[in-house]
């Protein structure tokens, strides 16, 4: 599972914004998420970053500096 689809399923279990370090944390112990590289917290921050930014269509919604949610259901 990518880092995208780890956040979504996160974010789905715990129906609140959590910053991207949690985020990553409970998607590595959940076991949505492998990471090897040192720094997967900085992964997801710049994945999440980057898909909100960039893309109009984002499930992610950054709510507070370094928190995401899911955007709701219109």
């Amino acid at each position: 599972m990518d880092f995208k689809a780890a956040a979504r399923e996160v974010l789905r279990e715990v129906g609140h914004p959590l910053h991207y370090g949690d985020i990553t944390e409970i998607a590595l112990e959940s076991g949505y998420l492998q990471s090897a590289g040192r720094t997967p917290q900085n992964t997801m921050r710049a994945r999440l970053s980057v898909d909100v930014r960039d893309n109009p269509e984002s499930p992610f919604v950054q709510t507070a500096p370094g928190v995401y949610a899911l955007r709701p259901a219109n």
